[in-house]
């Protein structure tokens, strides 16, 4: 557990969007979606049941969207971040 900060400390504003996190988020939501299609895919195919296996293209489009969702909440985040005011400055400049 971390220690609180000392009294008086303020965080250093964030000033440009980080698009290393941005990137990340979108690999890991695109990789866990692979995982878990094909994790439950396989855990329904039984012994003699008649379940094809998932189209490749099917699958594409599911991390793809998977990522670009992970991607677009990142970037959402970052852009709050970048923007948010100094609560003693003025908000009008």
């Amino acid at each position: 557990m971390p220690l609180p900060p000392p009294p008086g400390y303020r965080r250093g504003r964030q000033r440009r969007v980080d698009r290393r996190r941005i990137a990340l988020a979108g690999t890991l939501m695109a990789s866990a979606a692979a995982v878990l299609a094909l994790l439950a895919h396989r855990a329904m195919r039984t012994p003699g049941s008649l379940l094809t296996p998932i189209p490749l293209v099917k699958l594409a489009v599911v991390v793809s969207v998977a990522g670009a969702c992970g991607s677009w909440g990142e970037t959402m985040r970052q852009l709050a971040l970048v923007a948010k005011q100094d609560p003693d400055s003025d908000s009008w400049g």
